[in-house]
């Protein structure tokens, strides 16, 4: 990625004070953060296709039971003697079949002749009043015919009259999840699950909220929770796959790809996962498998905005640019107002340098997807790129609202904040950044050399030597752990750092030749 521009602005910062570790530092940093931010861009949550969950058992039960208006189960009321109309069923000798005789009343004489009283009628029954069982009948109707608000109600009716039923704790749970009100949606899991921690259902109903509620450390537990108390459907591991990939971190995405595996080997015919774990793999830098997956989705499914969309992405990485700008229109031409696919083609775009154009899609997918921090990540990334870095600020100041736990948006931060001067700002955002993700190497890198700009310099060699731990073969790594203990007074260390560093060169050099 060509940064000279934005590095001759850093060197201008560093001034004539400037020492040579500095301006390697910082201008490594750049080129770190601009490296991980479109990581970032790949890892950071995306609009991946969650599986809705099974039938529930309680509107399973409604659909398959008979229906009761049917003529066939019309009840018999009379008895076993006979009916009420007075007639009674005899058997014919000749045939099979029953006839009725009508036996003739015999006539008796009056004993007097006070006439008799007519009989009163018959007094009124009072219909029964509806039990828990008909509001929940009632309310499976509507959530077949689609009205979530008028079953809602049925079921906090039939829980006023029937408190500790499971049916109607998770039937309103889960049309509240359909009403879109998630906060109540999980207040109402939570209860279920306080009664039924082993409730599969509950904890999957709880995890696809909190995916919604953008909770994803919460939501993989949730979903783990699922699958340990019997939920093992191809839709929960896709699902599990999605919120570990959208957490962020570099050991969760090795687990998602690990589950998009077992919801494939559930479903193998099912295109969106095939993408999900696409996806996953671009991402891991697995461009092979990438490629092969999001191929097996676009066999599956031709018409997926969602495949072509990352099969766009899959080739830019693999600088197959042309097939890469064909899917990138096709997955717009699909879903036009889709912010993913603009998304994904601001991605293809800027790794063609294509900028103002990568610009557009950028805008386009805040456009259709206001909430969503990754098209800010993005394109302050761009920002820095063209150093403007005030803008790039702006641009992860809302990411960061945005997405406030998502460690790769922080690192961006603190470099922009950075670029501007703002160390203490800078040092804060780097800090979280290696909170949130604790093998994100270049956030600590970033941290070791924005410590090295404020003078503290064994902070900064402990942050250097946390990159280097995660990667023992980085020279820039190295390099700043080397150049920090001298600054600290740490020499004999530093010395053997470079020593190690110039045997390392040359055993690389030896294997070259």
């Amino acid at each position: 990625m060509n940064l000279k521009s934005a590095n001759r602005a850093f060197s201008r910062f560093c001034g004539k004070f400037c020492v040579a570790i500095i301006c390697i530092s910082l201008s490594v940093t750049k080129t770190e953060a601009q490296s991980i931010g479109h990581l970032g861009v790949n890892a950071d949550p995306i609009p991946l296709v969650q599986a809705k969950r099974p039938q529930p058992k309680y509107l399973a039960r409604r659909i398959n039971r008979p229906d009761p208006s049917s003529k066939n189960l019309l009840a018999d009321v009379g008895d076993g003697g006979g009916s009420v109309s007075g007639k009674t069923t005899t058997p014919n000798p000749t045939t099979s079949a029953t006839v009725a005789v009508v036996e003739t009343p015999k006539k008796t004489q009056p004993v007097n002749s006070t006439p008799t009283p007519k009989p009163l009628p018959p007094a009124p029954v009072k219909p029964a009043e509806p039990t828990a069982d008909d509001y929940l009948a009632k309310a499976a109707d509507f959530v077949i015919k689609g009205n979530s608000q008028a079953a809602a109600e049925n079921f906090r009716t039939a829980l006023k009259l029937k408190p500790d039923s499971l049916d109607a704790q998770l039937g309103l749970a889960d049309v509240m999840f359909d009403l879109k009100d998630y906060a109540g949606a999980d207040a109402e899991y939570q209860k279920i699950i306080a009664q039924h921690p082993n409730s599969a259902e509950a904890r999957r109903g709880r995890a696809d909220t909190l995916y919604e509620l953008k909770k994803y450390d919460e939501a993989a537990g949730e979903y783990q929770a699922a699958i340990q108390a019997g939920a093992t459907d191809a839709g929960v591991y896709n699902n599990f796959a999605n919120a570990l990939f959208r957490t962020g971190t570099r050991e969760n995405r090795d687990r998602s790809i690990e589950n998009y595996r077992k919801a494939i080997d559930k479903q193998p015919t099912w295109p969106d996962a095939y993408a999900g774990m696409a996806n996953a793999l671009r991402v891991q830098k697995r461009l092979e498998e990438a490629r092969q997956a999001v191929e097996k989705s676009i066999e599956l499914a031709p018409n997926s905005s969602l495949a072509h969309s990352v099969a766009g992405r899959v080739y830019a990485d693999l600088s197959d640019y042309n097939r890469a700008n064909t899917e990138g229109q096709k997955a717009v031409q699909l879903a036009p107002k889709d912010a993913f696919v603009h998304l994904n083609l601001g991605g293809i775009l800027y790794a063609q340098k294509r900028y103002a154009e990568a610009i557009n899609a950028y805008v386009a997918a805040q456009s259709y997807d206001p909430q969503w921090a990754v098209p800010r990540n993005s394109l302050g990334n761009l920002f820095l790129t063209a150093n403007r870095p005030n803008e790039a600020l702006d641009e992860f100041q809302t990411a960061a609202r945005l997405e406030p736990k998502s460690s790769i948006i922080h690192n961006n931060l603190g470099t922009a904040y950075l670029l501007v001067q703002k160390l203490d700002a800078a040092v804060a955002n780097y800090q979280m950044a290696v909170q949130f993700d604790e093998r994100n190497s270049s956030a600590y890198y970033n941290l070791g050399g924005a410590y090295y700009r404020q003078g503290r310099y064994n902070d900064s060699v402990n942050a250097f030597q946390n990159a280097l731990k995660l990667e023992p073969n980085n020279p820039q790594f190295k390099t700043g752990v080397a150049e920090a203990m001298k600054k600290a007074g740490r020499g004999k260390e530093a010395k053997e750092m470079d020593r190690g560093n110039e045997s390392s060169e040359k055993g690389k050099k030896k294997k070259k030749g």
